[in-house]
């Protein structure tokens, strides 16, 4: 099973990214980009790839013991952009960042790769520095590049902010009309 852990965006803050979102992604072409439906809006902590139910158990205890002691986050959006760069685009996204308290978000993301690391006894594909954010939009295929002056017509991105206490590892089903997430554990932050 394909796995990956990620904190849920509040209900307030998807509202309003998908309001912001209805005016920005006016400016791609459908027939280059999937959107990602908005009840798959995350933001990932760790992938962890293909692993066995074993090693999913083996994992869901390390992260139970090395959660507790993370505090609720305090989230905001923040920015938005394109990975790997504007001239190959594969990913748009709106960035996501800690309002309080600072590094924490990166902090947890560590963690959360920390504990694959140990328990899957590999590192993730993505080993790239932590940087907190929704994906809204994949590529279809090769795309062409993105004018740098794009970026300059989007509306300015909501200032929303919202608790994030519950990290989740989920299971990812691909699936040819895109993939499906179910929630197989979740890991409480507490005060």
């Amino acid at each position: 099973m394909r796995l990956f852990a990620a904190l849920d965006l509040s209900e307030e803050a998807s509202e309003e990214l998908a309001l912001w979102w209805q005016q920005a992604g006016l400016q791609l072409h459908a027939s280059e980009w999937r959107f990602v439906p908005r009840e798959n809006w995350h933001l990932t902590l760790a992938f962890y790839g293909e692993i066995t139910g074993g090693e999913a158990e083996r994992l869901a205890d390390a992260l139970s013991e090395r959660l507790p002691g993370f505090q609720p986050l305090l989230l905001r959006l923040k920015g938005s952009g394109v990975f790997p760069s504007l001239a190959r685009p594969r990913v748009i996204w709106a960035g996501v960042e800690d309002a309080r308290p600072p590094g924490s978000l990166a902090q947890l993301a560590r963690c959360c790769r920390l504990a694959g690391h140990a328990t899957l006894r590999k590192r993730g594909a993505k080993e790239d520095p932590f940087r907190g954010h929704v994906t809204l939009a994949r590529a279809r295929g090769l795309v062409s590049p993105l004018r740098p002056e794009m970026w300059q017509d989007f509306p300015p991105l909501p200032d929303v902010t919202w608790l994030a206490d519950t990290v989740r590892l989920y299971q990812s089903v691909l699936r040819p009309e895109g993939a499906q997430y179910r929630c197989i554990e979740e890991f409480r932050l507490k005060e």
